[in-house]
């Protein structure tokens, strides 16, 4: 949903952003600006629940000596639906 809004907002930092996003106006800058915050949560959030079931299969798993073992039952852990 598109609307329209009036904000007051910092030249400069729009002039910066937009020669970084290579982006053609104003709007483009402030969508595609607002697209890579949200990409970047989008992937923090990815990156912290594989953490989460890595230390989860960790705990599980106990202690191994052999790294290969390691990469052995995450396969498994992975094949089981």
């Amino acid at each position: 949903m598109l609307r329209n809004k009036h904000l007051r907002l910092d030249q400069e930092k729009i002039a910066k952003a937009r020669r970084i996003l290579r982006a053609k106006t104003e709007t483009e800058t402030l969508d595609m600006a607002l697209d890579r915050i949200i990409q970047e949560e989008q992937e923090k959030t990815r990156k912290r629940n594989v953490m989460r079931r890595i230390l989860a299969l960790r705990n599980t798993l106990g202690k191994m000596e052999d790294p290969a073992d390691w990469i052995r039952a995450a396969r498994k852990e992975r094949a089981i639906p």
